[in-house]
């Protein structure tokens, strides 16, 4: 057997500082934009569409296949 090395290797930064965020922030703050990024895609699924597939992933056909999203 080897015996242990230490490495020391030094740390990079990071390309863009973390803002300082406590949890809810942060999670607040991604929320909001995950909101912003759909309403700006001008695809959508219709309800009747979207319910019928989660129908089926409930009833367990978990390879039941997403609808497609189209412009409305």
């Amino acid at each position: 057997m080897c015996p242990a090395r230490a490495y020391n290797l030094p740390m990079s930064q990071p390309a863009h500082p973390l803002p300082d965020l406590d949890d809810d922030e942060a999670e607040t703050a991604a929320l909001a934009a995950a909101v912003a990024e759909a309403r700006a895609d001008p695809r959508a699924v219709p309800h009747e569409e979207m319910r019928a597939w989660l129908l089926e992933i409930v009833a367990g056909n978990f390879d039941a296949p997403p609808p497609e999203p189209r412009l409305l």
